[in-house]
């Protein structure tokens, strides 16, 4: 989609705007609407039911009609948060006529993702949502390159970090597996890995059959490795990572990776996970919950080579 400036939709499918949510959202949408983009706000966006912003039927709703609307271009969230794949019930997909219009959003977005790739609705996208506006004010900048470019890299930076707040920490270079294939080319799907694996047995997952996939995980047990690699065999025992011509694993967040050691790290999960299959796995990728995050979109030809990651001709 290459336009300058958008007609957007903003939703809020899983966590409400409270706090310092809210404050973050409102200072997405001054600067989107300065930037010369018309904004659109869903009722729900500020509206607050427990840990939701309104029952999933309303959610639903609201995105059904940014959905339908052909005045929207693009649909943006304002956050992630927890269970926007109950929503998803209550859309009547199989009725939404497909458009060019763009969805964006990670973490517990990917669902939502995930469905609108299955009914081939719309593209959609593993991209900023508007809390993240004040941690890495570049990310709606990034996600406008990306939308309107046919052929990029993608690297890592030499730092990132999961909120200002937090501090900045090094980025170590991207790794691959050794013993697989080095070139590989699929169709790109990005995925939150605990996200994923609650959509497994539904009938809102896409055809996994050839696809690059992009996946990460965002740390939410205590014990963070063990739970990353159970959730990994999942994918194995499903039938999605067999089904792959390539893997992308995004960067540990700090915390994750200190749990690592000789024994137990990313590199053996990943390594045990694969076993018996050829394509190319590469790990540490600058994607997932740190500032900046790779934008994925999803259905776009990707390239891994001698080189690294590249998108169409690249």
């Amino acid at each position: 989609m290459e336009k300058t400036n958008y007609t957007i939709g903003v939703i809020a499918p899983s966590f409400p705007s409270e706090g310092k949510r809210a404050q973050s959202v409102r200072a997405a949408i001054s600067y989107l609407e300065n930037s010369g983009h018309s904004v659109r706000l869903s009722d729900g966006v500020f509206s607050i039911k427990g840990y939701k912003s309104g029952s999933a039927q309303q959610r639903a709703s609201e995105l059904g009609t940014f959905l339908k609307d052909p005045q929207i271009d693009l649909i943006m969230a304002t956050t992630g948060g927890y269970n926007s794949n109950e929503i998803l019930e209550f859309l009547d997909l199989a009725d939404i006529t497909p458009s060019r219009k763009v969805f964006v959003g990670y973490s517990d977005c990917t669902a939502i993702s995930m469905a609108l790739e299955r009914y081939r609705i719309c593209t959609s996208v593993n991209g900023p949502m508007l809390v993240d506006f004040i941690d890495y004010p570049e990310c709606f900048e990034q996600l406008f390159r990306a939308l309107s470019s046919s052929a990029r890299r993608f690297i890592n930076e030499t730092e990132a970090w999961e909120s200002t707040d937090s501090g900045k920490f090094k980025m170590a270079p991207m790794r691959r597996l050794p013993n697989k294939d080095s070139i590989s080319g699929g169709l790109a799907l990005a995925a939150n890995l605990s996200t994923l694996c609650l959509m497994l047995g539904t009938p809102y997952l896409p055809d996994f059959k050839d696809r690059i996939l992009f996946v990460e995980y965002d740390r939410e047990e205590q014990r963070a490795l063990p739970s990353l690699e159970r959730f990994m065999w999942q994918l194995r025992h499903a039938g999605i990572l067999p089904k792959l011509s390539g893997l992308v694993f995004g960067a540990l967040q700090p915390s994750v990776a200190a749990e690592e050691t000789a024994i137990d790290s990313i590199e053996r999960i990943l390594n045990d996970v694969t076993a018996n299959y050829s394509y190319p796995v590469i790990f540490n990728a600058q994607f997932g919950h740190i500032y900046p995050s790779w934008v994925v979109v999803n259905g776009s030809m990707v390239l891994i080579d001698g080189k690294g990651i590249g998108v169409g001709g690249s």
